[in-house]
């Protein structure tokens, strides 16, 4: 994404080819709103597509190279654009309104969402809009029913409520433009900033959101990395996350925020928290204190499986050893007492190990330990007190 390719069309105006850069310098923002409107139980946006180029081998030289076409329900691997065919095509009849195409990133033309009637992006939309007359402009505006700005301006994300409208040129050629950009770059998403405690609380009652890969190959992590969601993406990696685990691409977290371009997100992966605002309290009951008591009553229970007869059978009392399984019970409140005072540290390891069905060979080596280490200890026991 940092690095473009555009499908261009002999003859396309200067100003489209510069719209058609810019959507694809900005898609991130797109990107970063769509992952918050999945969140969303009630949904706010009105409506959002994007726009892909499709490249046509046409006999006809009346016949364009290139059939432009809105597409919805967009999905984004950092290296595809999925969705939707919302319009029946022209030229491209291979296709048809509904169906759903895949296209790599170059292939992107525009992009636009709707919030409350206004238009964010559509950096093409405004080409055309600037080229025409007030009143054929009126007319196009009113056949859209949306309402889009003032033409050679476009917004790419909200403004808080109050504050002056995020606008920049179609171009994005000004020393402004870059400035503005810097500071979307910089700033989080509001549902990011009011989700953070509740964000804390579900990663450390959740553990799995952290080390488990989804359906296609991508930890959480992956996701808000390319999504731009610093706050969740610092949450992550304060909880264990491994940011030198690789998705189904190949890629590392640090290797999609260069490609996405997010620097301040990469510069986090990184080790440099000067970015990093104050970590939230998460609210709750941690589990440090359930680790705490879950290893002392462990030790008890331990106390009185060895201790109590060895001393038993050293002092000539006839002693009954417990079974093996309250061993294995005992030695596993143990580790799960452990875990919960340190489960950070067990689950960077546990991503280092692979993955054997919904567990990882850590998971299965460590309660393969716990069982040995509490058979071989009922052994022991049982020895000395048959030998006493």
């Amino acid at each position: 994404m940092t690095e473009q390719m555009i499908y261009s069309v002999e003859g396309e105006s200067q100003a489209l080819k510069e719209a058609v850069s810019s959507a694809q310098a900005t898609f991130k923002f797109y990107w970063r709103e769509m992952s918050w409107e999945a969140r969303r139980i009630i949904k706010c946006l009105d409506m959002a597509a994007v726009k892909l180029s499709f490249m046509l081998d046409p006999d006809d030289p009346d016949i364009p190279v290139v059939e432009n076409m809105w597409v919805n329900d967009v999905d984004f691997d950092g290296e595809t654009i999925t969705g939707v065919l919302m319009n029946e095509p022209r030229w491209a009849t291979e296709f048809k309104a509904g169906d759903l195409v895949s296209l790599p990133f170059a292939a992107l033309n525009d992009w636009m969402y709707v919030r409350g009637g206004h238009v964010y992006g559509g950096f093409t939309v405004d080409a055309l809009r600037s080229s025409m007359s007030d009143d054929e402009r009126a007319g196009h505006d009113a056949a859209w029913g949306l309402d889009f700005g003032e033409p050679g301006t476009v917004e790419v994300a909200p403004a808080a409520e109050g504050h002056t409208p995020w606008l920049l040129s179609r171009a994005l050629s000004s020393v402004a433009d870059q400035q503005l950009l810097a500071q979307l770059e910089q700033g989080d998403h509001p549902m990011a900033v009011n989700m953070r405690e509740k964000i804390e609380e579900a990663l450390q009652q959740y553990p799995g959101m952290i080390t488990d890969f989804d359906d296609g190959g991508w930890l959480l992590l992956h996701r808000e990395v390319l999504a731009g969601n610093y706050p969740v993406v610092q949450a992550l990696l304060r909880h264990g996350a491994d940011p030198l685990a690789t998705n189904s691409h190949g890629q590392t977290s640090q290797a999609l925020a260069h490609e996405a371009g997010w620097p301040r997100i990469a510069r986090l992966l990184q080790g440099d928290a000067s970015d990093e605002p104050a970590p939230a309290e998460a609210k709750g009951f941690s589990l440090r204190p359930v680790g705490l008591l879950l290893i002392a009553v462990a030790l008890a229970w331990l106390y009185f499986l060895v201790v109590v007869p060895v001393n038993g059978a050293r002092a000539g009392h006839a002693v009954e050893v417990a079974g093996q399984w309250d061993f294995v019970a005992a030695v596993f409140v143990l580790g799960f007492g452990l875990f919960c005072n340190n489960g950070a540290g067990y689950l960077k390891l546990r991503q280092r190990t692979p993955q054997w069905g919904a567990s990882r060979a850590l998971d299965i080596g460590a309660m393969l330990v716990a069982v040995v280490v509490a058979f071989a200890l009922h052994d022991q026991v049982q020895r000395y007190v048959i030998g006493h």
